[in-house]
């Protein structure tokens, strides 16, 4: 299943997808500590757009959900010309999270893809 939210480039929206994040995690049958990961990194994906958006710019959020596997992808217009800074506190701690993690620019949009993954062996 996946699904799909489109929000203003503001940081006060960042509720909206911290909890759709956990919901779509839930779904996932991610952990706990997956769950709360996953909240964490759509807050600092979030934040990296939204730092970057055109004024005016809205953010679109894709998130793909199959068990144990999360994936998310947050976009919007950027002010960006060339790659997102990746030495920043918030980009360190997105890699410290995410399983998978990948930033392009590419049109004028930037373009966050993130996946988290439940361990093989949590359950056994």
């Amino acid at each position: 299943m996946s699904v799909a939210i489109t929000l203003p480039a503001q940081a006060g929206y960042a509720g909206v997808l911290r909890t759709t994040a956990a919901a779509m995690a839930a779904r996932c049958n991610l952990t706990y500590d997956r769950l709360e990961d996953a909240r964490l990194a759509i807050d600092e994906a979030f934040a990296q757009v939204v730092a970057f958006a055109e004024p005016d710019a809205t953010v679109e959020c894709t998130f793909q959900e199959a068990p144990g596997d999360l994936r998310f992808v947050i976009s919007g217009a950027t002010r960006l010309l060339t790659e997102l800074p990746t030495d920043s506190f918030s980009w360190t701690v997105l890699s410290a999270l995410a399983d998978e993690l990948r930033a392009e620019v590419e049109l004028g949009r930037l373009a966050i893809h993130v996946r988290l993954l439940e361990p093989q062996d949590v359950h056994a």
